[in-house]
């Protein structure tokens, strides 16, 4: 019974320290000066999937109260949203609304801030039709990108396909992005890097 309520205790503390992050850098290696980097406001009904053709899974971005500040480098990011929220219907009901996956191709200045613009959905009402349909769209006082909608996957449902999935490759896409951030001398010294590399494996 102690366990049991240890266990309980221990989940509660963590959630509480999770929903408290305010901000979050979305990105490896060493942090950024912030004038390096772009911030995306993500509002608390949204979750972060995907960025740049990897899978995002951290409990600082699912178990959360309230809005955060994504951090990213700057320049061009691939972002895979999706709205998921809990509605309580009343003292006996609930439910759990989420749509399609919301994809934003964006190219960011640096010190650059957006915001998500979508309708009100203050009503479950407004907020199950939002899931069926999403509009939205990033926001900053440069620019403003419209999301992409996927299709909703159905556990009810089994799809057959004929098209050969593509193989991603994730660590690819991170080599070529931190490629292009690098500089021309930070370049020649990973070629180098790379071809000390090759004469000690031949």
């Amino acid at each position: 019974m102690r366990h049991r309520l240890l266990l309980i205790l221990s989940t509660i503390l963590f959630l509480s320290a999770c929903s408290h992050v305010t901000h979050m850098r979305l990105y490896n290696g060493p942090e950024l000066n912030p004038i390096e980097e772009a911030v995306i406001l993500l509002p608390e009904e949204f979750e972060v999937l995907e960025l740049n053709g990897q899978s995002v899974s951290d409990s600082r971005l699912r178990f959360r109260s309230g809005n955060m500040d994504l951090r990213l480098p700057a320049g061009e990011h691939i972002i895979v949203f999706q709205y998921k929220a809990f509605w309580q219907l009343d003292d006996d009901n609930h439910d759990t609304l989420s749509s399609a996956p919301i994809t934003f191709k964006v190219n960011m200045d640096k010190q650059e801030q957006f915001r998500f613009l979508l309708p009100e959905l203050k009503h479950y009402e407004a907020a199950e039709n939002f899931t069926k349909k999403p509009t939205v769209s990033l926001v900053s006082q440069r620019q403003k990108i419209n999301g992409s909608v996927g299709t909703k996957d159905n556990a009810l449902v089994l799809i057959e396909t004929k098209t050969p999935i593509a193989t991603r490759y994730p660590n690819l896409e991170q080599l070529k992005f931190w490629w292009n951030r690098a500089t021309y001398y930070e370049q020649s010294e990973f070629i180098n890097w790379q071809k000390k590399v090759d004469q000690t494996s031949n």
